[in-house]
């Protein structure tokens, strides 16, 4: 199970970046200089035909053609690389204060409409909502101190802002075409850079999961070696389905209307009186 999960964690970081300007680039670059490397020959004969005879051309022109140079392919590739570590190291950044709503709304709105919804159905407290006092029974409304869950959510919600951060970086989220309507646009891009985004920031939130397993068992864990590992890999699926779902919900919804304020041209909500 976990060769399932890590190909499916591989597949979600891969739809976190932008395909036009990932892989796709390179291919299309090689083979124009492919096609341009072994089409000098011939062009190369046909304009000595016009000033010679044909047999003078086939013979000076019947050697091989030569090989295409390797040196654009391995430039494309490192410009392909500079490129995607740029998103992280070097981002573009047009609205200034969006990574840091980003991260209030990932953080704490989230987290803590997951344990609001949690508490009103009195479901079991999840793993990470662990209260500072003990509480035996394992009931989320039950809880003997108030703000007891704060730090816990705070924390939790840390985690799930960074993986979030991550995401965006890599899907270009911050640049202006990620929430940027005016002219007609439509929310086709905005739609677009929101998945891959949430693409990019679950497999890295499933990665992380993995990693908390493998530091609780001190091994790797499958489904059938125990009950209680069956119980453990149920609730992390169960939390991690939690996360995914309040998180998309969250952010998905702010990213939305932070691309309507972009509609009119003072940048403002329609019917906005101050």
């Amino acid at each position: 199970m976990m060769r399932y999960v890590t190909m499916t964690t591989l597949i979600a970081l891969l739809l976190g970046f932008n395909k036009a300007n990932g892989f796709q680039s390179v291919s299309s670059n090689s083979i124009a200089g492919a096609t341009t490397a072994f089409a000098q020959p011939a062009i190369m004969f046909i304009s000595a035909n016009k000033s010679t005879s044909t047999n003078t051309a086939l013979s000076k022109y019947s050697t091989a053609p030569t090989a295409p140079s390797t040196t654009f392919l391995s430039s494309s590739n490192n410009d392909e690389n500079d490129a995607i570590k740029n998103r992280f190291l070097s981002p573009k950044i047009d609205d200034a204060g969006l990574p840091v709503a980003d991260t209030l709304l990932a953080q704490i709105v989230a987290p803590s409409l997951q344990v609001f919804w949690l508490s009103l159905n009195h479901a079991p407290r999840p793993t990470w909502l662990a209260p500072i006092f003990s509480n035996t029974d394992g009931l989320l409304y039950s809880t003997p101190a108030q703000g007891t869950l704060v730090a816990p959510t705070l924390i939790h919600g840390a985690g799930l802002a960074f993986c979030w951060v991550l995401g965006a970086l890599a899907a270009k989220g911050f640049e202006s075409d990620a929430f940027n309507i005016s002219g007609g646009r439509g929310y086709g891009t905005v739609v677009t850079r929101i998945i891959q985004a949430g693409a990019f920031s679950t497999g890295v939130l499933i990665f992380s999961t993995q990693v908390d397993l493998l530091i609780e068992f001190g091994r790797f864990v499958q489904p059938g070696e125990s009950q209680d590992i069956d119980l453990r890999l149920f609730k992390s699926i169960v939390e991690l389905i939690s996360d995914v779902g309040f998180e998309a919900l969250v952010l998905g919804s702010w990213r939305i209307y932070r691309a309507s304020l972009t509609a009119n041209a003072d940048g403002r909500p329609p019917n906005y009186y101050p």
